[in-house]
């Protein structure tokens, strides 16, 4: 696992022309090479301060098999906000989420943030199950209806205090950062 940049941009699109189905699910429109630029960007995050992280997860040949994106402190002080996470279809099912999710994790904690967050499409229900397997639970009850096409649901877990018995303070750079060697190649 790495951190992802402006020179994996052909690696990024290669990814996400070769998902479509993810792209349809969740914007009603086909994939582009642009998606890339998007997900470099951190325009998604809105003005300010928050520095997003784009990491990518890479099997032994060196291809581009999940990324995530990411951040810290957004929207409250004590989030850790996941924008995407993305596993490439054939790679699924084999501990790739499961470690970009953990680094992310990780990650938050050693800021301080208290919970992870996310928005999944309503109408995605393997993503939804996905996260509910891993405990994630609505911010608002469910509701007995049906979805419009692109809703949106908000989803949140508590991030378990750290076992090292920090209470979440920021960590050197280095531990920040580093990335579990859990099921993933690098």
């Amino acid at each position: 696992m790495r951190p992802l940049t402006t020179e994996d941009r052909a690696a990024i699109a290669e990814f996400v022309l070769n998902d479509p189905d993810h792209t349809r699910t969740c914007f009603d429109r086909e994939p582009s090479p642009a998606d890339a630029d998007d997900l470099l960007s951190s325009a998604a995050y809105g003005s300010g301060d928050v520095a997003p992280t784009l990491l990518g997860a890479f099997d032994a040949d060196g291809a581009l098999v999940g990324l995530i994106d990411w951040a810290c402190r957004w929207p409250t002080p004590a989030t850790g906000y996941i924008g995407l996470l993305q596993v490439r279809p054939g790679h699924r099912r084999q501990g790739v989420a499961t470690a970009l999710l953990a680094h992310a994790q990780e990650a938050a904690a050693a800021a301080g943030c208290r919970q992870l967050m996310l928005a999944v499409i309503a109408r995605n229900e393997p993503a939804r199950a996905f996260w509910e397997r891993l405990g994630f639970q609505w911010l608002a009850p469910q509701r007995a209806r049906r979805a419009a096409p692109l809703e949106a649901v908000v989803m949140h877990r508590p991030i378990p205090a750290p076992q090292d018995g920090t209470r979440g303070e920021a960590q050197p750079a280095a531990a920040a950062h580093s990335a579990p060697a859990v099921g993933v190649p690098a």
